[in-house]
């Protein structure tokens, strides 16, 4: 099994790592999360990355959720390792 990253982005300010990590986990094994954040307040800059446990489960994961909303945000998720958009 190849893990595989996953970009993120429409996350709101106040997003958590484990709020991320259980959207994507109906979706294959979540092995690492991090969220981007601010230096100065630690708040969400917008964005993370996700890795999931293959290469299927990331594409099914973007399938799924890439252009869906999440609070007032539109979600934009892809595969970061180049191998699809």
């Amino acid at each position: 099994m190849s893990n595989c990253v996953v970009y993120v982005g429409g996350l709101s300010e106040a997003a958590s790592d484990y709020q991320l990590r259980g959207l994507l986990e109906a979706y294959g094994t979540v092995v690492h999360v991090c969220i981007i954040r601010y230096r100065g307040n630690q708040k969400s800059a917008g964005y993370g990355f996700v890795q999931l446990g293959s290469h299927e489960e990331a594409m099914r994961a973007v399938a799924a959720l890439d252009g869906t909303k999440l609070g007032d945000n539109r979600l934009r998720l892809f595969v970061t390792n180049g191998l699809e958009r």
